[in-house]
């Protein structure tokens, strides 16, 4: 077990500083120290371990808001900010792993393999954000508020801000970032968000 988790940093590593075409056998044995027999022992295959590293950092980003999500403690318009938070938190939006992210999805469309990790309208996510925002709109009496669109609106916003971090990340401040997004829920939900709150 220890062999393996070392296999799927040292392929991270690897698809960080030379990119997926880049990351070769023999470049992830170099990082694991680790022989090349190891990744056919545990994956079958390069192109296997490179879909676990995929999948680890598909599996840490949805624990992040499933945990959330399946809160009893919180209300719709509390899990929604906490979702948010998480979205800026550095375990998922940090240089490396966000860089890898990238790498994948430039890789996504000739390898349908990769492309459920890392697909931007992953259906359980949506599926929470609309339910979190029909509850809210139900709440507060939004009428003139469509939660679908209202969904695809935050869905596009948290993209175009990882996007953002990804390109500048030296200067990309998670806070700034959370505060958009909730100045764009209090124009659609003025009684339940306050981006203002957030200093």
């Amino acid at each position: 077990m220890q062999n393996r988790q070392q296999l799927i940093q040292a392929a991270a590593a690897a698809i960080h500083k030379y990119g997926i075409r880049g990351t070769t056998s023999a470049r992830i044995q170099e990082l694991s120290g680790l022989s090349r027999g190891m990744v056919n022992l545990h994956f079958g295959s390069k192109e296997k371990l490179l879909l676990a590293v995929a999948e680890e950092l598909s599996a840490r980003y949805a624990g992040q808001w499933k945990a959330i999500a399946d809160s009893p403690e919180l209300g719709p318009a509390d899990k929604l900010i906490s979702i948010l938070k998480a979205d800026f938190d550095p375990l998922v939006l940090n240089a490396r792993d966000v860089a890898i992210w990238f790498s994948f999805r430039a890789e996504a469309l000739s390898n349908p393999d990769i492309f459920p990790f890392i697909d931007s309208r992953d259906k359980s996510f949506r599926a929470v954000i609309l339910e979190l925002l029909q509850q809210i709109i139900s709440e507060g009496g939004y009428k003139d508020v469509d939660a679908k669109l209202a969904t695809d609106a935050l869905i596009a916003l948290l993209e175009g801000l990882w996007t953002d971090f990804h390109l500048h990340s030296d200067i990309f401040k998670p806070r700034e970032a959370l505060k958009i997004c909730l100045f764009v829920l209090q124009s659609m939900f003025p009684g339940h968000f306050d981006f203002k709150s957030i200093s």
